[in-house]
């Protein structure tokens, strides 16, 4: 923004300077500094005065003067030759003057366009600078809501994640066991395939006593693995049942103590539902 105010000190600045140069020289250039004022002659003095130009080539001269009867001055003056105008060089002076005046005139219309240009600029630009501080101001406040949403958000996540930690710790130890079964289970492979090169055949009772033996490993590890859930529905087995052929009562045999609810399934008797 200090471009446009530079530009508009330096417009002010020159024409300041034009107005000083032109007050000082414009009256010497047309020979305003040497006019000679004559004084009003007395009241018993002649009132006519003729006064012939000392140099034909000269300007304005002043021819004869006098008063009327209101007292005020009346000048008759002679107008130089037609021919001698174009030759005059404070005629030129002044046409060159006036020349370099209105190019002075024209650049600082010029200039004043500028200005305005620049002015309106500048006006644009500072109402686009305010709304983009509105719009940050904005974007600030929400971002640090923003963040505090976040905050509380991954706050919730950890309290919810937390009891998991000791569900991670027991799927790393299942884990680490895997890799054990996994590295005995080679060890087993290289064991017996050493036996076929040194017996010739395997023994089949030893070996059906490791594979049992690994089997019941590999189910135990399963059942860690499982955490609980429903792997497999075997069949019922029905432990103690009384009543007729469409209905039953039974008892759970593995039941906690304290436990002696009955478990009665009803059915159809002489076709009406027990």
């Amino acid at each position: 923004m200090s471009l446009p105010l530079l530009k508009i000190g330096v417009v002010l600045s020159t024409m300041a300077m034009i107005t000083n140069w032109m007050s000082q020289t414009l009256p010497s250039l047309v020979g305003l500094n040497s006019t000679r004022l004559m004084a009003a002659p007395p009241a018993g003095a002649d009132r006519s005065t003729a006064v012939l130009p000392a140099n034909p080539e000269e300007s304005w001269q002043v021819y004869s003067s006098a008063q009327d009867s209101e007292g005020r001055c009346v000048c008759t003056v002679v107008a130089p030759q037609q021919t001698m105008c174009s030759r005059d060089a404070r005629t030129k002076q002044l046409r060159q003057l006036l020349e370099k005046v209105q190019n002075m005139t024209q650049s600082i219309q010029t200039l004043d366009e500028r200005t305005q240009k620049d002015l309106q600029y500048v006006h644009r630009m500072e109402v686009q600078l305010r709304g983009l501080e509105t719009k940050f101001k904005q974007v600030e406040e929400n971002h640090k809501q923003n963040i505090a949403k976040q905050y509380k958000a991954i706050k919730a996540k950890m309290e919810e994640l937390r009891p998991m930690i000791p569900v991670l710790e027991e799927y790393k130890a299942d884990a680490k066991l895997v890799l054990q079964f996994k590295e005995e289970v080679k060890n087993l492979t290289s064991v017996l395939s050493e036996l076929q090169e040194e017996i010739g055949a395997f023994d089949y009772e030893e070996l059906h006593s490791r594979v049992s033996n690994l089997e019941e490993r590999l189910r135990a590890c399963m059942q860690k693995l499982a955490c609980g859930k429903l792997t497999g529905i075997s069949d019922p087995v029905t432990i103690k049942t009384s009543g007729s052929r469409y209905g039953s009562w039974m008892t759970d045999p593995l039941a906690p103590d304290g436990d002696s609810r009955v478990y009665y399934m009803d059915g159809y008797h002489n076709n009406r539902f027990v």
